[in-house]
């Protein structure tokens, strides 16, 4: 991280009113104040899950930080009982480990004391792409993957994160109150998206939040709560299935019947249309009709079960991740957040 004093040299360009850039503006101590230096992890570790003997204990880099097999069984249960959390944290005598599951192969990250780790699970979710889970020279693939690890933290903090271009310009439209709030947008699979960021930072959702969060660990930016999202309680994730149910039986077995108009004789009829369709017969004029020149008047459940069909099905909301049937307090228990200029 940046000291104050480092602060002092570096300008932000920024575009005026008229989307021409001006003069280069310094950043001064009172507009991002920085304390602390740069902590790197301790190591990294490879482990594999074999279906009959368990956890296995890879390889490690530097090589004179090693795991047992109890800890390695301790950061498999960090994702959960099924392996169904993405990231894990565990806790083992050496300190915190965040880990990166993708069975069955684990990737972990051990902290120094006083490491940020939301940082540290920001960059790792950054470092996949950069490693060869399928390697069979583990021993190079992990020193590559720690020194990249390294490279990504330095370019995501300090100087070189507020040296990014595109950072530059998200601060100096902040700075110039063209973007008073960087604002979520909740959608259904509960991206969270920061559309007044987009032009700055690029689309990629997950990436713009990442570089929000780095840049409020640099105290550029200052988060508030807004609204709330879904956030499954057991596993932490908000990607929703939406399930129907029987009101009678509560049985699962549905088939939606579609009462649709057909293009062609101008009559209505009912049919039961399903995924991969492309086209169904109208039951009056016998002829098919492409299903996406149907219109569809109105949508009725049938139980397959006990064969109660029902305008007002149970709705059900489930955990895409870990297929937990979702509660009230699950739909509001995760909290939106806005971020602001650090005044």
């Amino acid at each position: 991280m940046l000291k104050p004093e480092e602060l002092k040299g570096i300008h932000i360009e920024y575009a005026d009113k008229n989307g021409s850039y001006r003069d280069a503006k310094t950043f001064s101590v009172r507009d991002a104040l920085t304390q602390g230096t740069h902590i790197v992890p301790k190591a990294i570790f490879s482990i594999w899950w074999d279906d009959r003997l368990g956890p296995m204990v890879g390889r490690s880099y530097p090589e004179s930080v090693t795991l047992t097999s109890e800890e390695a069984v301790t950061i498999f249960m960090g994702h959960g009982v099924n392996q169904e959390t993405e990231v894990g944290y565990s806790k083992i005598q050496s300190g915190l480990v965040i880990s990166y599951m993708q069975t069955p192969s684990c990737l972990g990250i051990l902290l120094k004391e006083g490491e940020n780790s939301a940082a540290i699970e920001r960059n790792l979710r950054r470092l996949i792409p950069h490693v060869n889970f399928d390697s069979d020279q583990w021993d190079k693939e992990l020193e590559k993957a720690f020194h990249v690890l390294h490279d990504l933290m330095d370019e995501t903090s300090g100087e070189e994160l507020l040296l990014n271009p595109g950072v530059k310009q998200l601060i100096g439209d902040m700075m110039e109150n063209r973007i008073e709030a960087i604002r979520p947008k909740h959608v259904m699979r509960a991206t969270v998206r920061y559309p007044e960021a987009y032009d700055a930072l690029g689309n990629d959702d997950a990436e713009v939040s990442r570089l929000l969060n780095d840049l409020e660990d640099e105290h550029v930016l200052i988060s508030r709560t807004y609204g709330r999202r879904v956030e499954c309680r057991q596993c932490g994730d908000s990607d929703l299935v939406i399930e129907l149910q029987c009101p009678n039986c509560q049985s699962s077995d549905i088939h939606k019947v579609y009462t649709v108009f057909c293009p062609k004789c101008s009559n209505q009829f009912h049919a039961v249309i399903v995924d991969d369709l492309a086209e169904v017969t109208c039951l009056h004029c016998k002829q098919p009709v492409k299903v996406n020149e149907l219109a569809v008047i109105d949508v009725e459940p049938l139980c397959n079960e006990c064969g109660t069909a029902s305008n007002d099905p149970k709705i059900i909301f489930r955990c895409a991740t870990c297929n937990k049937q979702l509660k009230g307090a699950d739909l509001l228990s995760g909290t939106g957040l806005a971020y602001y200029f650090n005044q």
